[in-house]
């Protein structure tokens, strides 16, 4: 008798994500291959609800109530390793690292990661042990004294990282870790998230996938690449597939929804999502000019158009 498969490290089935009752993801269905998964394009309603950390708190100098803020799971199921991810029960198996969270003044590296620790009901010497641990790990063990306040972001970022860690968990969901990061500074964080990954799944996010940037060398060791825009999940599949000449845009219009779809289905260009912020999947003959020759002639006035894939 053999064992039974493990459940995949992300499962979605019809899933719908409010935020604060307005949808913001509709109808994610996908079932990962693989143990590493990330996510890029409009992914931060799924993080919100995957870090249980609200939308509103990572815009601090934005007046709170103005601020779209908690993800819900209000139809369909999300299931993190084959736990209810709208019950919080993921919680039990994923460290979770959200992107520049506010951290306490005054406090040290390993303060910090111990406090980390002994939420999680580790005794105090155990937690100790475990901080230490885990900020060597992460490449931070030169900064176990040193006080929070004067980390620069790439240590912050590791330093979430060791939080996220501490507890060994059976996931890490990492929203975001390269985002803004170039040179150095990027391939600081690559090395720990390198270390911090071994031997254990991963959810993780990415702005932008590019060629020849750190977010795009960190989806070629993806085992699943998902991408998000107006609102669904429009495009699957391992990275070697992915880069291999697909360009994905985000396009928003002001009207003719109707139209405009129309247009660009006839210049064979595939659309998802609508009915004014949508992808658009360029064939292998088209160029962002056929999206902008659609919208004039569909006088669908074009708001915006960047890429999300190639």
């Amino acid at each position: 008798m053999t064992d039974a498969a493990p459940p995949p490290v992300l499962h979605a089935e019809d899933a719908r994500i409010t935020i604060d009752d307005v949808v913001a993801i509709d109808r994610l269905t996908v079932r990962a291959r693989g143990e590493r998964i990330l996510c890029t394009g409009e992914a931060e309603a799924l993080f919100a609800a995957l870090t249980t950390v609200p939308l509103r708190s990572r815009a601090p100098s934005h007046d709170d109530a103005a601020m779209p803020g908690e993800a819900s799971i209000t139809a369909g199921t999300l299931h993190v390793a084959g736990l209810d991810v709208a019950t919080r029960a993921h919680l039990d198996v994923a460290g979770i690292a959200p992107l520049d969270p506010p951290l306490p003044k005054g406090m040290t590296a390993h303060d910090y990661v111990t406090w980390s620790a002994r939420l999680a009901g580790f005794s105090p010497r155990a937690a100790r042990d475990l901080a230490a641990s885990a900020l060597e790990r992460v490449g931070l063990s030169s900064f176990l004294r040193r006080p929070i306040d004067a980390f620069e972001r790439p240590p912050r970022r590791a330093l979430v990282l060791a939080h996220a860690l501490v507890a060994d968990p059976a996931i890490l969901i990492l929203e975001a870790p390269l985002a803004g990061l170039d040179g150095p500074a990027a391939g600081f964080v690559m090395n720990a998230l390198a270390r911090a990954t071994d031997g254990r799944g991963a959810i993780l996010s990415a702005e932008r996938l590019d060629p020849g940037t750190p977010e795009g060398d960190l989806a070629r060791g993806a085992t699943d690449v998902l991408v998000f825009a107006g609102g669904a999940l429009v495009l699957e599949g391992a990275p070697e597939a992915l880069f291999a000449g697909v360009r994905v845009y985000g396009v928003t219009i002001r009207g003719n929804p109707g139209p405009f779809r129309e247009e660009l289905l006839a210049r064979g260009i595939e659309v998802t999502g609508g009915p004014l912020r949508m992808s658009v999947r360029l064939s292998p003959d088209a160029s962002t000019k056929d999206i902008v020759a659609a919208a004039s002639k569909a006088r669908a006035p074009l708001v915006e158009m960047f890429p999300i894939v190639g």
